[in-house]
């Protein structure tokens, strides 16, 4: 069988559509993200995660700065020459969406809290379920997000050593907005992943947008969704007040919905790119 883009995209629309990590068990059932992922693959060695460095931070890793961490782990011989990174977007459940939208407009809806929980759970186990179904084929994959000793994040600015969203970006499947939210065909409304593997496949640089924003109409509908002000034309995102808010939710999540997780999401749902690219005036 030939591992390509296609074959990602099967691997995962099958475990959201068969998984139980998949499944809003405590609510109703229902999927927490719909089984129609988009995949894009960024060559390991691209110059863009050189540039990384500048832009989020020299603390952010290059995928042969992780593999290499990883195969010295492991005993495995290093070498970055066919290093690939695959990354995907989650679609989040539609009802969610609504729901998140109707709500309130302060605090996240039960089930946007129970996807970001959950949810996060789910991709996690995609990324360990997709590093276990390449090592059938003897192909090594990683996942750096999920070992504890080598994923952080950098609570002062809250960036971490690894971007699921700037793997996205960086794979050609979409742009950023002003929100910082990751826009695509999907929608502004999803999770996201990403790993490394050791592999030779085509990349998706050329569907990759010269500006960072190119798909943002600076319509400034999450400016008005955001109950903080964190959002603004002239200064973008400000992630340490997003953080305060975001954070600050913990407690009411924890009473009204009995988890322990913070949420919020408001910027994402009931605007232009909360279900796909908006089309430009």
């Amino acid at each position: 069988m030939d591992i390509n883009k296609e074959w990602f995209i099967n691997k995962i629309n099958g475990f959201l559509d068969n998984d139980e990590s998949n499944k809003m068990s405590k609510v109703d059932g229902s999927y927490i993200f719909e089984p129609n992922v988009l995949v894009g693959i960024a060559d390991g060695n691209d110059t863009i995660y050189n540039r990384y460095k500048n832009i989020i931070g020299e603390f952010h890793l290059t995928p042969s700065e992780a593999y290499e961490w990883y195969c010295k782990k492991s005993n495995i011989e290093f070498n970055n020459k066919n290093l690939n990174v695959v990354a995907y977007i989650l679609p989040i459940n539609q009802s969610t969406k609504t729901e998140n939208l109707n709500c309130s407009k302060t605090m996240p809806s039960v089930r946007w809290a129970h996807t970001r929980l959950f949810g996060e759970q789910a991709n996690m186990n995609i990324q360990n379920f997709l590093v276990e179904e390449l090592e059938k084929f003897g192909i090594n994959a990683f996942a750096p997000t999920l070992d504890k000793k080598l994923f952080r994040t950098n609570r002062k600015i809250w960036a971490s050593n690894w971007s699921h969203r700037h793997n996205c970006y960086a794979a050609g499947l979409g742009s950023f907005g002003l929100s910082d939210g990751f826009i695509n065909a999907r929608g502004k409304a999803m999770r996201c992943g990403s790993l490394i593997v050791d592999l030779k496949l085509p990349s998706d640089a050329q569907n990759r947008p010269s500006d960072p924003y190119e798909f943002c109409i600076n319509c400034g509908e999450c400016i008005i969704k955001c109950p903080v002000n964190a959002i603004s034309f002239e200064n973008r995102h400000d992630k340490m007040i997003c953080a305060s808010h975001v954070t600050s939710t913990i407690p009411f999540i924890n009473k009204t919905y009995g988890i322990n997780i913070y949420a919020c999401g408001l910027c994402q749902v009931g605007v232009a790119c909360s279900d796909g690219i908006p089309k430009k005036k």
